[in-house]
């Protein structure tokens, strides 16, 4: 937006900040002292009278772990977690919870007994067969969980208090507050644009500054956690079998071996099949009784390998649990059955320089790419010969006046760019490339688009206030209500 935006931006702030100057008076009438001297042991902070108990902090942390497992596809570790530090933003999350608690409390407003049990009735989880909330289920389940009802009442009770305050910020959306979301959808560019290019195949690569490239990221570059292995395979070529235990194995087995149609198929149809079954079979035995030589010093490992938790071809699931000097029972592997043995485990470590060297070199090129490209474009706007490629709305898809000068995502990303800047010229920079820009003609005229995003505007407009809202007034209630931690982070 240009800069006539930005100001309705401040307005929007300013009558914000109003209203929660409103609230903080209206509800602080008597605030009281308080007790520093609670017992610690079962809290991991306080907040005014509001403790935080170790049971909200695993469930809050159970929660966000979740949520970030779900993003990755399940493919986030407790190892991440850590680095992300999950548990700070489990508990700067209750803090905030219980600041509000605190203030919904201090303003009067509480939860009935009819309230929570009117909640637990509707949590289908507790429902029977029959879709009625079975007492004896809610006991049971909870106590799988380890909770208590009164613990597991109290979390409702706070969600349902935490849905009050919640509703009370949810104020209501004035015209001009509106109007100036409606033009952030509505609002028409025409722009001019000039395409800066850069062939970072002429970048000379510092050995110094890859060096500081390097110490500034190595916590992006890690190993992967691997598993020196003693392993003892076996070949399903050394059972020897005859044409009687092939028939016997087939006249046991023949309902495993059927065509597409269901029909049981005959030996000689079947027959490599069998052979290979029967093998294997056969060769279970033989790896159980090798498995047991093995542990017992009487048989010797042909192999070391190592491997990594990206070997999807091994009992992974077995082997992370295992400890160094564990054996790993045969396990099918390739044609036939595999005995290991975990001599060393290799935990997750920083690369070295020389071990990253590649994928440093790579993030180098882009910075460098990127500080020259911003060069270019800053030189552009002061000569800029842009081209006219037309007018266009937030939400608008490319047309053929953009031509090639960016792709369909490129051209979204530019157009998200504009829209959220505040300056008629400027410039954005792509891996490689920079468009830089300047905006000739803007409109608020879009009646078309008024009715169609009616909706979203509305929503948005509200979403935003009610966010600016508490973000002001958590500011306040952290001056008026004590916060102590005593939860100090995880030091593993």
């Amino acid at each position: 937006m240009l800069t006539w935006m930005q100001h309705h931006k401040k307005y929007l702030v300013v009558t914000i900040w109003i209203s929660v100057i409103a609230f903080v008076g209206a509800g602080f009438v008597g605030w009281g002292s308080y007790d520093f001297n609670t017992d610690r042991s079962n809290s991991v902070a306080k907040v005014g009278d509001e403790k935080i108990s170790y049971d909200e902090f695993n469930l809050k942390y159970s929660q966000l772990f979740g949520y970030y497992s779900q993003l990755n596809n399940g493919n986030y570790t407790q190892e991440q977690a850590q680095k992300d530090g999950l548990d700070t933003q489990a508990i700067n999350e209750l803090i905030q919870e219980k600041l509000l608690l605190s203030y919904a409390k201090t303003l009067g407003l509480n939860v009935s007994e009819e309230e929570i049990a009117y909640d637990l009735a509707h949590q289908k989880i507790f429902h029977n067969a029959s879709g009625v909330f079975d007492k004896n289920l809610y006991y049971n389940l909870l106590a799988r969980n380890n909770y208590t009802p009164k613990t597991y009442e109290k979390i409702i009770h706070d969600e349902l208090l935490l849905k009050k305050i919640n509703a009370i910020l949810n104020l209501q959306i004035k015209p001009n507050e509106l109007d100036m979301f409606g033009a952030s959808f509505l609002m028409q560019d025409s722009l001019k644009v000039q395409a800066i290019k850069l062939d970072n195949k002429n970048i000379t690569i510092d050995e110094k500054e890859l060096k500081q490239t390097w110490e500034k990221n190595k916590e992006l570059y890690k190993t992967q956690k691997s598993y020196e292995l003693a392993t003892y395979f076996l070949n399903p070529d050394i059972i020897k079998i005859d044409d009687k235990e092939i028939q016997a194995y087939y006249e046991e087995n023949k309902n495993d071996y059927k065509d597409f149609a269901g029909k049981i198929l005959s030996l000689e149809q079947s027959k490599d099949k069998v052979i290979k079954d029967l093998k294997l079979s056969k060769l279970k035995l033989k790896a159980n009784e090798s498995y047991v030589a093995l542990r017992k010093n009487e048989l010797n490992f042909d192999k070391n390998i190592t491997i990594s938790d990206a070997d999807i071809y091994y009992p992974l699931e077995n082997i992370q649990k295992a400890k160094e000097n564990d054996f790993i029972k045969p396990f099918k592997f390739e044609n036939g059955y595999m005995i290991a043995k975990i001599i060393k485990i290799n935990p997750i470590q920083t690369m070295t320089f020389e071990q990253a060297k590649n994928e440093v070199s790579k993030l180098y090129i882009k910075e460098k790419t990127k500080v020259l490209l911003e060069e270019k474009a800053k030189l552009a706007l002061d000569n800029f010969q842009g081209i006219d490629i037309g007018t266009y709305s937030r939400d608008s898809a490319k047309n053929a006046k953009v031509g090639n000068i960016m792709n369909d995502t490129e051209f979204s990303e530019f157009l998200m760019h504009v829209f959220d800047s505040n300056k008629a010229k400027s410039y954005v920079l792509f891996d490689d490339k920079a468009i830089v820009y300047e905006i000739t003609k803007q409109t608020l005229e879009n009646k078309n688009k008024e009715e169609i995003y009616k909706f979203i505007i509305e929503q948005s407009a509200k979403q935003t206030k009610q966010a600016l809202l508490k973000e002001e007034l958590l500011k306040k209630l952290i001056e008026l209500y004590p916060i102590q931690r005593y939860y100090k982070g995880n030091t593993n």
